[in-house]
């Protein structure tokens, strides 16, 4: 066996043994990391019950801590996600809203096995092989939160970890 195919089957059984890893995981516990510039979203539990929060997820750009909160939208039936900079807490506009939002859109979980591409599955079901969330690199690069990056982050995060 030469040096490259050595190379491609330890690549194709880390790639297997990573997806092992993400379905022994489950979302709210999932950290996903974007190759090119390290980014991570780290997701955690919702809120609490009475609330329409299905997912909450968090990540550093920069040395800002942003939030996000995953919603379930019935009009168009998807999770639509939200990544927010400093957004004011109490009562709010939906122009205070859009202005410390620095991503919306819907976030879909790819089998890595199969490319088969899916919604964002709800709480308590295993963690997808990889995230695709669309726009998410421009919307970044185009708020105040992306000031002063040199290049931003792609719409690909892979799974990396699953935290206790």
């Amino acid at each position: 066996m030469g040096a490259s195919t050595g190379i491609s089957v330890l690549l194709a059984a880390l790639a297997i043994s990573q997806a092992a890893v993400a379905a022994d995981c489950r979302i709210e516990k999932a950290v996903y990391r974007e190759a090119d510039t390290g980014l991570e979203l780290v997701f955690t539990a919702a809120s609490g019950e009475n609330t329409p929060v299905t997912h909450g997820f968090s990540t550093m750009i920069g040395t800002l801590q942003l939030d996000g909160h995953v919603i379930y939208d019935p009009e168009i039936e998807r999770p639509v996600g939200m990544l927010m900079n400093a957004c004011p807490e109490g009562d709010v506009t939906g122009a205070d809203i859009a202005a410390c939002t620095v991503w919306k859109g819907i976030i879909y979980g790819v089998d890595e096995a199969t490319g088969h591409a899916d919604l964002l599955p709800p709480e308590g079901a295993d963690a997808p092989d990889t995230l695709l969330l669309p726009g998410f690199g421009p919307s970044v690069l185009a708020s105040s939160a992306g000031k002063g990056l040199e290049a931003g982050p792609w719409d690909v995060f892979e799974f990396k970890e699953c935290t206790p």
